[in-house]
């Protein structure tokens, strides 16, 4: 492999050398439209926490503006799913504001798990996957850090970060309002009122989401649809601003969610006919989840070189009841009655510092958690079952009611030097400590769901600790040609097994995850910026992998811990041209290898999984979009947007059975939006999987209980939006 990392290094070496050249060739003369054709538009993005041009930042970051955003109708980050090279989004999950990544071929699938991928939104991290997926409003910007980030963020991420950036409060009165009807019932409403409360000092904003949609899946057994949509979210902020040394900016977010868990489609069906639109679960998808958080963030000029930032937020969920039925099926097979509560307090002061050669970042974090669950689980033990529901051999019927707490403290710090004009070196380091407290005071149950015994009753404690580095080299080969090489080194903490049906699992804590990151890139803008091309390579060691297994010592039970070991290496591009004055097109691509080195066990004791793909992980990712301002002779004017995703199958079990198998597949996306000659007001018709992609994006097959279910994106759907801003 050490041959293959400098292969990557030689051949982006080899570009750069050619794209300096092509980029200092004159730009070619096409006609005399495309002649007066502006470049593309520059990007700001703060991901080394200071205001950078994204293509003289030396990280793979794929960033999107608001405007982008609204051409695509970007409204979630599930909108964003397959837009991004290397980056799964998973299209269905559990619940409508839980999602799932893997990024680079590394994720965790299971929500209640601390994820690889860490989630901030404006500048607060969310701790848990249950509640991050965000919709959106009056947001000036998503960017995708991919690779380790420690030395410059809060949390510790082995896989990357998630940013999304929502635009202060300033100044100037602003109002927007949509109202959007469409397709299955569909109701979407945002608003945004913003502007002065004292002149030159203090000023808000207020949002308002409300998305409701009725299910896109029948349930014969509960006579009604599933998989419905109902949100609504708030968002207020409020920016003093004294002095021009100091900006401080009050947030506070809330969020009421009571959409449907999910219903997934069994295989099986009755009368062996198979509708892809049907669920058979008896379990009633009940979900009611309230969320708030605030922060109160601070930003100081110590000087013209030096600015000190404290990010102070407390937040946390209520996800009480939530019901779902595991199979899909009408027979009890496996369902789960559950009660999740999250509370976390976080503390991060920065101090970054611009002294033009040198510039820093350095910060403290300190993290305090309270994740809570008692999950009340009904399953069978076998496929096939004839006995009754009552019968304690074919049966079991728990509850697992724990707590874990963590407190995580880190410091960390990253600075540049420009050794020349051209030639520039990074490092970095961070120092993480975390402790985590286990308690558990589990139940057994009837059917009835009354206790009727004790299971298991115990704590346990660990602290975990890590120095991780980072080492890049950046250099600017011409203007508009940057290459770098980057080496980092990523952590997830360790913890305990919340699932665990045995005093001494429960107990025992499973290692941290360790990642060695190797990667180069290219960052280039071509003919006189019209066009951006960039380029990145990466290989992941990772140690340690944290995966569920099975261990001869304790037979019948998966346990959660360290089995595993893999590695990644790919490459990822991304454009952006500017063909002419009204189009624009952009286009991605993503190859991926991503393995397990060894992964003993997956499937029971002597079932293995070394050499099997990750999970989550298609081989190949494409997206391309082009966007037209349309020469119609109407009032106004029209603008058209189509972007189309496709990638290759992916695997989600590690045992890559052809029942564990999402095949290839395709999404097309596409709006159309009429700004009025007052342009204070536009319409706007969207419509989402225009080719009705029916194949299955996610498959669960575990033939010991008679599970065998698949979830399948949302069908065609359309949405018309009158939009008014003042």
């Amino acid at each position: 492999m050490r041959n293959f990392k400098l292969q990557l290094l030689a051949f982006t070496s080899g570009l750069a050398v050619a794209g300096g050249a092509l980029a200092a060739e004159p730009a070619p003369t096409i006609n005399a439209d495309d002649a007066a054709s502006p470049a593309v538009e520059q990007v700001i993005v703060t991901a080394e926490r200071r205001a950078t041009d994204l293509q003289k930042t030396a990280i793979a970051i794929s960033a999107f503006g608001s405007q982008v955003l609204a051409d695509r109708k970007v409204d979630s980050i599930r909108d964003l799913s397959g837009q991004i090279p290397n980056f799964s989004i998973s299209r269905v999950t559990i619940s409508h504001t839980t999602q799932t990544y893997a990024l680079r071929g590394v994720g965790e699938a299971d929500p209640i798990q601390e994820p690889v991928l860490a989630v901030y939104v404006d500048d607060v991290y969310i701790p848990r996957q249950i509640g991050s997926m965000v919709e959106f409003n009056d947001l000036e910007r998503i960017e995708v850090l991919r690779g380790p980030q420690g030395t410059l963020y809060g949390r510790n991420s082995s896989a990357g970060a998630l940013r999304i950036i929502t635009r202060d409060p300033g100044q100037e009165f602003r109002a927007k309002a949509e109202v959007g009807l469409g397709s299955y019932g569909a109701v979407d409403v945002r608003a945004l009122v913003e502007g002065p409360i004292v002149d030159d000092k203090l000023s808000g904003s207020f949002s308002y989401i409300h998305h409701k949609r009725d299910g896109v899946t029948f349930d014969p057994t509960l006579n009604h649809d599933v998989n419905r949509i109902d949100l609504d979210a708030y968002r207020a902020k409020l920016r003093w601003t004294p002095t021009e040394k100091l900006d401080v900016l009050f947030t506070l977010n809330a969020l009421r969610d009571r959409s449907d868990s999910r219903s997934y489609v069994p295989v099986t069906q009755p009368n062996g006919e198979f509708n892809n639109r049907y669920s058979y679960s008896e379990v009633e998808p009940k979900q009611d989840l309230d969320q708030i958080s605030g922060s109160i963030r601070v930003q100081y000029a110590l000087s013209d070189h030096l600015k000190l930032k404290s990010i102070t937020a407390y937040g946390g969920f209520n996800l009480n009841p939530v019901y779902y039925d595991n199979d899909g099926q009408a027979a009890l097979i496996q369902k789960n009655l559950i009660h999740y509560n999250d509370q976390y307090a976080t503390q991060e002061i920065q101090l970054n510092g611009d002294f033009g050669k040198l510039t820093f970042t350095s910060g403290l974090f300190y993290l305090h958690e309270r994740f809570f669950v008692q999950r009340d689980g009904y399953s069978r033990r076998t496929a096939t079952v004839t006995d009754p529901v009552t019968t304690p051999s074919n049966y079991g019927f728990a509850r697992a009611h724990n707590i874990t707490n963590t407190d995580a403290y880190a410091l960390f710090g990253e600075a540049t030097y420009a050794v020349t004009d051209r030639l520039s070196v990074t490092g970095g380091l961070r120092w993480t400590n975390e402790e985590k407290e286990f308690t558990f005071d589990n139940k057994v149950l009837n059917l009835a769901g009354q206790v009727t015994g004790q299971s298991i009753a115990g704590t346990a404690d660990k602290t975990f600790s890590a120095i991780t580095p980072k080492l890049s080299v950046q250099y600017q080969w011409t203007p508009a040609v940057l290459q770098y090489a980057t080496y980092s080194k990523g952590f997830k903490s360790g913890g305990f097994d919340n699932r665990a049906t045995r005093l001494d699992l429960a107990t025992r804590p499973f290692a941290p995850e360790d990642v060695n990151t190797y990667e180069t890139g290219l960052k280039t803008e071509l003919f006189d910026r019209r066009a951006r091309v960039n380029l990145a390579a990466f290989y992941n060691d990772y140690e340690n992998l944290q995966v569920s297994y099975s261990d001869p010592a304790y037979p019948g039970n998966s346990i959660r811990g360290n089995a595993g070991e893999a590695h990644t290496y790919g490459v990822e591009l991304e454009t952006d041209v500017r063909a002419t004055e009204r189009l624009s097109l952009q286009g991605s691509v993503g190859w991926l290898y991503a393995v397990y080195d060894t992964y003993k066990n997956a499937g029971g004791v002597g079932v293995n999984a070394d050499g099997h793909r990750l999970l989550n992980s298609p081989r190949w990712s494409l997206s391309g979009g082009v966007t037209w301002d349309v020469p119609v002779q109407v009032p106004g004017s029209i603008r058209a947007n189509l972007n189309a995703q496709w990638q290759t199958k992916t695997y989600f079990s590690a045992l890559q059975r052809p029942q564990d198998e999402a095949p290839a597949q395709g999404f097309l996306n596409g709006t159309i939006t009429w700004t009025a000659p007052n342009p204070q007001w536009a319409v706007q018709l969207s419509g989402r999987n225009l080719l009705d992609s029916d194949k299955p994006v996610t498959s669960t097959y575990t033939p010991a209980t008679g599970v065998y279910y698949k979830n399948y994106p949302d069908p065609r759907t359309w949405l018309v939006t009158l939009k008014y801003a003042l």
